[in-house]
């Protein structure tokens, strides 16, 4: 992963399900002779992805548990500024963030979000519709991206965000961007939305990325309106 990521050379990345998981480490005796503890490390995907190439990242973390932890997460190779996470659970079964930042980019300030909505129909079309308001109430304009995983196997999202003025990038370029179950994959999950953004290109993801995911990745080019 960490080698597609630095292949891409993209100017932001958004991830969903980025794990953090918690790496035992066994007590040391004190000086005393007593038994003490051993402090359990956490190995971080997005830190250290970030750390290796070098990119901003901000991190929303949706699953907690003893062992492992993941979330959303979005990297950017230019300055970033975090927003925060918005919870948008549609139900106790499932935990589902989007995470918010803004990236200053090529002298624009653009809003960076990146979401992973419910496997159910149901949950998702209320969840997208929470989505929708927020952008109206907290952003209503400037430029704006929102990508995920939206399991919008459907393309209720599509009507639904054209709404509020956010265009699909696949859609708007007439492709059908599948990229599920990733060795063969026959369902557009993953959308891209933008607004005063231009899609320009869709990248077809390479057949090597279907080992980094049940996934394949969606890439695209944009350019300022």
């Amino acid at each position: 992963m960490r080698q597609w990521l630095q292949s891409a050379n993209a100017d932001v990345y958004f991830l969903q399900e980025a794990l953090a998981q918690r790496i035992p480490i066994a007590a040391r005796p004190n000086d005393d002779g007593t038994d003490g503890l051993g402090d359990d490390i956490w190995h971080c995907q997005t830190t250290e992805f970030a750390s290796t190439l070098r990119l901003q990242f901000t991190l929303g973390t949706n699953v907690f548990k003893t062992s492992r932890q993941h979330g959303n997460a979005i990297l950017a190779a230019h300055p970033l500024d975090e927003s925060g996470r918005w919870d948008i659970s549609a139900h106790r079964f499932e935990r589902r963030g989007l995470l918010a930042a803004r990236i200053d980019i090529y002298g624009r300030s653009v809003t960076l979000l990146c979401a992973h909505l419910a496997l159910t129909r149901a949950a998702r079309l209320r969840q997208m519709r929470w989505i929708a308001q927020q952008i109206e109430h907290e952003t209503p304009t400037g430029p704006l991206v929102l990508a995920g995983d939206f399991n919008d196997w459907k393309n209720d999202s599509i009507a639904l965000f054209r709404e509020i003025g956010l265009i699909e990038v696949a859609t708007t370029l007439g492709i059908k961007a599948n990229t599920f179950p990733s060795f063969s994959p026959k369902l557009a999950l993953d959308k891209m939305f933008v607004r005063e953004l231009t899609p320009a290109e869709w990248l077809a993801p390479a057949p090597s990325t279907a080992w980094l995911s049940d996934h394949l990745p969606y890439t695209a080019r944009l350019s300022f309106d």
